[in-house]
């Protein structure tokens, strides 16, 4: 290995021969031509490190507190992939189909032949959840089929929108005690639904994985030993870039990682033409400021795709696909598969997102949202929205949201766009918004203006208003432009209001829209029900510039796709 130095600028060529994935050759042994070998520790501010296409490495790779540190694939024969896990060997038959191996440290992930394991859970497939009664803060019964639970952990819906997972810390008479939780995290529910995971004696069906006793415990989907082609991950990043400055990743493959790439606290981040593969939690964690992710493919991230946390300032995600967020394994916690909380100045353009749990895309302030496409979102998690923003602080948003196509979302309360508490100085323009529960929801919002969009087959409604407050919140929102197109029975407008009737009234302005639905009903109204057409523009005293179509007509739209499984991972 040479290190040659151009004033301030290093470059650093390594040359190791590995794979360039994980598949079968990943569990062959050290010095064969294909074994995985570690990444180089010893890297400067300033450092280029160029890695060999086709090749893997073992990470994870450590640029904390660098600076001005480039990491790129050289060569055309493929990018250069990173796993932070390594191979297992040594597999020994343990009973029926579940083979097992000494393992030396906790994993988190296991992969065979390149494709993610699932943790020993129960119960199993065709159930996701049971029902436990609680019987205190941290104690939930259920006739439990082995005693066995000390250290599972407990994974359950704490409400329709949010999943949680506590340890359990012990187990008597059919009732287990909860770890003390963290933070913000939820109670248990009268009626808790939830399942467990975690012990060898769940270990009860192909595709499944345990750890006891220092050893691992698979059962592959094939039935055969999983020597040489299983591979096991610890609990870290692929690469770590938390307090650095000016880090550039190029080209490269991440894989089974528990976040693909840690930017925490970190200024002018750029992941560029990358592909982030079966992260245990993130794609992508970023927080500090000008963090950049261009044509980058994040795949069956467990809980988030790209995720910006509190504090987060200008960022950008462009011409990049993520998919399948949250869609792998058994249902966990999801934020969104582009998220980004307490934030400001973020730009999401052209990207797209597809088959995402819960949010497809949440921004927060100074925002703009241009040119998406989102086709699946919502998919086990509800009062959800394909692209989310909100304004709890009651202060102006400067959010738009322009020119996205937002389809197939799934579950009841899941909107298309969801201005949610207080979301005020919305732009929402030119969007076609087709085939979903709700076209989209304002719920105590103000003063945004909605134009120019196509809302087609909505399930429910095209727009629901939705105030909850003790005071009046909901005002001064304008629609004007916009087409809607009745499919069967959705309502055009829906409008609720917990202070009554009186109150929808002020809630828009509606003009010059096109109306195309063969109903009678037209719209509900808070304290009156369903109304007709002629019915709205004498209650609402508006409207008297739009246009009823009786005959529905089809917007130049795509045809109808349903909801999707989860894709294959590419």
């Amino acid at each position: 290995m040479n290190i040659h130095r151009t004033g301030l600028l290093f470059t650093l060529a390594i040359i190791i021969a590995t794979l360039p994935a994980l598949p079968a050759g990943a569990g062959k042994r050290a010095g064969q031509e294909n074994a995985p070998l570690p990444l180089p520790a010893l890297i400067h501010d300033g450092m280029t490190i160029n890695l060999l296409c086709g090749r893997t490495y073992t990470g994870p790779l450590n640029l904390i507190g660098k600076r001005n540190v480039q990491v790129k694939t050289a060569g055309g024969c493929g990018k250069a992939s990173i796993a932070p896990g390594q191979p297992v060997m040594g597999w020994t038959h343990y009973r029926g189909k579940i083979f097992s191996a000494p393992i030396g440290f906790a994993p988190v992930q296991v992969a065979l032949a390149g494709a993610p394991m699932a943790l020993a859970h129960y119960p199993d497939a065709p159930l996701t959840w049971v029902k436990g009664k609680r019987r205190g803060p941290d104690r939930l019964q259920y006739r439990w089929p082995d005693s066995d639970l000390r250290g599972a952990a407990l994974v359950f819906r704490a409400n329709d929108w949010l999943i949680e997972t506590r340890t359990i810390a012990g187990h008597d008479d059919g009732v287990i005690e909860l770890a003390p939780k963290k933070g913000d995290a939820f109670d248990l529910n009268p009626e808790t639904e939830f399942y467990v995971e975690g012990k060898l004696w769940m270990l009860d069906h192909p595709g499944e994985w345990a750890v006891h006793k220092g050893r691992l415990y698979l059962w592959a989907p094939d039935g055969q030993s999983p020597e040489g082609r299983a591979w096991a991950a610890p609990r870290s990043a692929g690469i770590d870039a938390s307090d650095s400055a000016n880090i550039t990743i190029d080209g490269l493959r991440i894989l089974s990682a528990v976040t693909g790439i840690d930017g925490s606290n970190s200024t002018n981040l750029q992941v560029l033409n990358s592909d982030i593969h079966d992260s245990l939690e993130d794609g992508i964690f970023a927080g500090g400021s000008g963090l950049v992710v261009h044509n980058t493919t994040i795949v069956n991230s467990m809980q988030n795709g790209i995720h910006g946390y509190y504090g987060i300032t200008r960022s950008v995600v462009s011409n990049s696909t993520i998919m399948n967020t949250g869609m792998t394994g058994m249902p966990k916690r999801s934020k969104g598969a582009i998220v980004f909380e307490d934030a400001s100045g973020q730009r999401i353009v052209n990207n797209k997102i597809i088959n995402s749990s819960y949010i497809a895309i949440r921004v927060h302030k100074n925002a703009s949202v241009t040119g998406n496409v989102i086709d699946g979102a919502c998919l086990r998690l509800t009062d959800c929205g394909g692209i989310y923003t909100f304004a709890r602080d009651r202060q102006p948003s400067n959010v738009r949201i322009e020119g996205n196509t937002i389809r197939n979302l799934a579950q009841r309360m899941a909107h298309a766009v969801y201005l949610d508490d207080y979301a005020n100085g919305v732009l929402v323009r030119k969007n076609l918004i087709e085939h979903n529960p709700g076209g989209m929801q304002i719920h105590n919002g103000f003063d945004n203006v909605v134009t120019d969009n196509i809302f087609s087959s909505s399930a429910f409604e095209h727009v629901l208003f939705n105030e909850t407050g003790a005071a009046a919140s909901i005002r001064g929102n304008r629609f004007s432009g916009n087409t809607f197109v009745s499919a069967s029975e959705e309502a055009t407008y829906r409008l609720w209001s917990t202070l009554g009737a009186a109150a929808v009234a002020r809630f828009a302005q509606y003009n010059d829209n096109t109306y195309r639905t063969g109903k009678a009903a037209f719209a509900e109204v808070s304290g009156t029900g369903m109304i007709s057409y002629p019915a709205w523009q004498d209650r609402m005293k508006q409207d008297s510039r739009s246009l009823m179509q009786s005959k529905p007509s089809r917007p130049e739209s795509k045809a109808r796709h349903k909801p999707r499984r989860a894709a294959p991972a590419e």
